[in-house]
């Protein structure tokens, strides 16, 4: 089968691999779609630990092509189904308190285990749920990316939320913007750095737009809330959002750090702690939310297909990644297609 392969930091190589073999827990998926996550990118450049080489990808959608053990689920071939990003190895004490998000041994797809940019990925039985069947596999791709939002805005109570911000309209960010204004949420601000991006947003029901490489995001959201704004989530995975989070946050706010930053802060003022006493909450994977999403496809009442800007086959992965990489002024959500 062909799989898009890292073997060296920045290089994608697409190459004839075997078909994994099935022990008793796994299921083999034939896939569909495969999403490209900003994650997926810090393992080719090296800002997300990898084990080399690996085949990239952990958000898609498929069809079951073959049971491990048929006995221990109740999918059949050919069912169309997503998958989570990971698993823990079941065995710890960790997974026995149902935190395998935190396993020490834990398998994750595209980095320590081979991914879903391949004709064929084998994951656990247990993370593989069928999807309904008016959900697309262009929907069903943006599973995961869905549900890691969908925990990080379950963090907090969004009864207590009037007014939020977002820092960084990529495509967590937009899922993040419509599920709080589906929790109620009155008022949203959008911040970010592309046009196109930032009225994708005011399409999806944002109240105020910042593009932050002409405005300063401080002063233009304070300006708008000279209080703040109850709850701030970081979505950009950059060092300065998160500075710009604690100006925002009203006291006694919170905020919820969902970007993977890799930068380091120079200058942070911890005298925030004590003068605004925020919340902090740090978020990661999707653990718990997967059924809550897949009703929410189910229902339609999230929009995923207009986030879809791009298209590519799987043997022009390493361009769907230079496209991502090189921020294109009108990409969001790049998408492979590995079965057209």
């Amino acid at each position: 089968m062909k799989a898009a392969r890292v073997h060296e930091l920045g290089k994608i190589v697409i190459e004839d691999v075997p078909i994994p073999e099935l022990n008793e827990d796994d299921i083999l998926i034939a896939v569909q779609r495969a999403g490209i996550c900003g994650t997926d990118v810090g393992v080719v450049d090296g800002h997300v630990s990898a084990t080399y080489p690996v085949t990239l990808g952990h958000e898609f959608s498929g069809t079951v092509a073959k049971l491990g053990n048929p006995s221990l689920t109740s999918l059949k071939e050919g069912d169309p189904v997503i998958s989570g990003g990971g698993w823990g190895c079941g065995e710890c004490e960790l997974c026995h308190q149902g935190l395998g998000l935190y396993c020490k041994k834990r398998f994750s797809l595209g980095r320590n285990v081979d991914g879903c940019m391949a004709e064929f990925v084998k994951v656990d039985y247990r993370v593989v749920q069928k999807i309904p069947e008016n959900v697309s596999f262009d929907e069903a791709q943006n599973t995961v990316n869905i549900a890691c939002s969908m925990r990080a805005v379950k963090k907090i109570d969004l009864q207590k939320v009037k007014t939020a911000a977002v820092f960084g309209p990529g495509n967590a960010g937009l899922i993040i913007l419509q599920l709080l204004k589906l929790g109620g949420v009155e008022k949203v601000v959008m911040a970010g750095t592309r046009d196109f991006r930032l009225e994708m947003a005011r399409s999806f029901g944002c109240d105020a737009v910042v593009n932050v490489k002409r405005e300063d995001p401080v002063k233009a959201i304070l300006k708008r809330f000279p209080d703040g704004v109850d709850a701030v989530f970081e979505s950009s995975g950059r060092a300065d959002a998160l500075q710009s989070a604690f100006s925002v946050v009203k006291s006694n706010g919170s905020i919820v750090v969902f970007g993977i930053i890799s930068e380091k802060i120079k200058e942070f003022d911890p005298s925030v702690f004590y003068y605004k006493e925020p919340v902090v909450y740090g978020s990661k994977g999707a653990s718990g939310a997967y059924g809550e999403t897949i009703a929410l496809l189910e229902q339609k009442k999230l929009k995923i297909l207009p986030m879809i800007t791009h298209r590519f086959g799987l043997d022009e992965t390493a361009k769907a990644f230079k496209v991502f990489e090189d921020k294109i002024s009108d990409a969001l959500r790049i998408v492979i297609d590995v079965r057209p």
